[in-house]
């Protein structure tokens, strides 16, 4: 909920500064204040879907999208790894520059348009910082273990491969049995990935449901 209050705050101060800026200007900030508001609302009722990245999203909260879009692309260019393997055929990392050829790409994002081609692709948006819904994040573990068993190199990313990613990455580590709990998932993942840090929202979901979800 903390999120969504910082994002709602925003839009408020997006949509008062309409009001005083002139003409030209104005509507461009009501516009980002319109756009935030969505992602506010969508982070409140813990909705990804209602970024709508890949549909009318992409227009209509274009100022959202877009400033996600290149905060991220400013932290590769400032030296994020893109993506590092933590087992064998097993990729956490973020949103990929030109795409995952020759693996399987778990797109966790609900904000980052698809770039380039992957062996196979599928999409289930997790909201950044955010504790994942539980059926959304069992979802999204049995998917990389489905592909996994098939024996393809499986690629698990978001934004900047710090939380969402993470945090999925780490419930395929304990199904396969190379950790026996979160601590030392995560222990294994930061060996190889030292700036995987997952939200103290996503780590509390993993305390408390890791256990009970049958992946």
């Amino acid at each position: 909920m903390i999120e969504a209050l910082v994002i709602g705050t925003i839009a408020v101060g997006e949509l008062a500064l309409a009001t005083i800026v002139p003409w030209w200007a104005s509507w461009f900030l009501a516009w980002c204040g319109l756009s935030t508001g969505v992602a506010a609302v969508a982070y409140a009722l813990r909705r990804p879907g209602l970024l709508m990245k890949e549909r009318a999203g992409r227009y209509l909260l274009w100022p959202y999208l877009a400033f996600a879009r290149v905060v991220a692309t400013a932290a590769q260019r400032a030296g994020l790894v893109e993506r590092q393997e933590i087992v064998p055929g097993l990729w956490v990392g973020g949103w990929p520059r030109r795409g995952a050829p020759g693996l399987a790409q778990l797109d966790l994002t609900a904000e980052m348009p698809r770039r380039g081609e992957a062996e196979t692709y599928v999409c289930i948006p997790m909201l950044d910082g955010a504790a994942p819904r539980p059926d959304t994040y069992q979802q999204a573990v049995a998917q990389a273990l489905a592909w996994r068993r098939e024996g393809r190199a499986v690629l698990v990313h978001c934004a900047y491969g710090h939380g969402r990613s993470v945090a999925v990455v780490l419930g395929v580590l304990i199904a396969e049995g190379h950790a026996q709990d979160v601590a030392e998932a995560h222990a294994l993942v930061r060996k190889v990935r030292p700036a995987a840090r997952m939200s103290p929202q996503q780590r509390a979901f993993l305390t408390k449901n890791l256990a009970q979800l049958r992946v």
